[in-house]
């Protein structure tokens, strides 16, 4: 599908390809026809490409968009990119910005955009492997993004994924989708290791008990703006049964995200917060409520250094992710 990708973008962006997909390439501009391309590369400055075009490629490759033509100037503003070419006779010069977007579905990607940090990811990563439920309050495309993340840690031809959703997610293979479903019980049909919800109700709830109790692991995305608005939803023997559950509540706040564990002591509801800033230390995992009170950590620094070695590799394809993943011999079994 990689290989696909680049073949359809070649035909839109020309030797621009590479640059384009890159998303360490924050900006393209040529000086001069005569040299190559300079590039700005995130975190680490400008550097020089081997890469030159010619005029008539660059006005094939631009002609394809809508611009805005002012003097000697046109000017692209798309939701991918902005470009000002500036062309005088056989004088030719431009510079691309490329937009920023998540749409990753990549844990390391969001690493690298510190969204959170090695420890954070083997955390998450450790609770829904262990049939926790995990849900994502914040901005809806993050939050599904960064649930589809985490779906790819967990994700092998050895388990049994199934989404429950009420939008179109594109782009999931081998998973179950069932869209606009009426009665949730349907889910016990397909028998799922980990659940997807991508929405919240009273029946999502009660179903994410029913399930959680049988040992499933549960994301959940409840378009909630944070987790406080979150918890006002619920009814106290709501809250009071996830509590007694592995209940991890993630917050996606601008391009932080922060965690809190929901437990419980004396039939009474707390609360406490495990990471903030998505920056989680190895000192934190010994402070988990989660962890201290049946969720093994034993495999937890394996997660962590299958991450760094991920993200010092730079690897953020997802199937590169899930083949690492497999090779190294993760097994999906509950350690409760």
């Amino acid at each position: 599908m990689e290989k696909i990708n680049y073949y359809r973008k070649k035909e839109e962006f020309g030797s621009l390809t590479c640059l384009m997909l890159d998303k360490n390439v924050e900006e393209i501009e040529c000086l001069d026809l005569s040299k190559p391309l300079t590039v700005k590369i995130k975190g680490l400055g400008r550097a020089l490409t081997n890469i030159k075009i010619n005029k008539e490629e660059v006005l094939n490759i631009f002609s394809k968009f809508n611009y805005n033509k002012i003097n000697k100037y046109a000017i692209i503003d798309n939701s991918s990119f902005k470009a000002i070419i500036y062309f005088d006779g056989n004088a030719m010069n431009f510079n691309i910005i490329k937009l920023e977007k998540l749409n990753s579905e990549s844990i390391i990607d969001l690493i690298h955009k510190e969204y959170l940090n090695e420890y954070t990811a083997a955390y998450l990563w450790h609770i829904i492997e262990n049939s926790g439920i995990v849900i994502i309050n914040g901005n809806k495309k993050i939050t599904t993004e960064f649930a589809l993340s985490l779906i790819n840690l967990i994700h092998n031809k050895y388990t049994k994924i199934v989404l429950i959703t009420k939008s179109k997610i594109k782009g999931l293979e081998d998973i179950t989708i069932l869209n606009n479903v009426k009665d949730l019980n349907i889910i016990d049909y397909y028998d799922p290791d980990f659940i997807l919800f991508d929405y919240f109700n009273e029946k999502v709830i009660n179903k994410t008990i029913d399930l959680n109790i049988q040992g499933k692991g549960i994301i959940i995305l409840p378009n909630f703006p944070d987790n406080v608005t979150f918890l006002s939803s619920l009814t106290k023997p709501q809250l009071l049964s996830l509590s007694k559950l592995s209940t991890v509540l993630v917050e996606v706040t601008k391009s932080r995200i922060n965690i809190h564990e929901l437990y419980s002591s004396r039939n009474k509801v707390r609360i406490r917060g495990v990471c903030k800033n998505g920056n989680m230390s190895k000192k934190d995992f010994s402070y988990s409520i989660k962890l201290k009170n049946g969720i093994s950590s034993k495999s937890l620094d394996s997660k962590v250094a299958i991450l760094e070695n991920l993200a010092k590799n730079n690897i953020i394809d997802k199937y590169e992710i899930r083949e690492k993943i497999e090779k190294i011999g993760e097994k999906i079994e509950p350690e409760i």
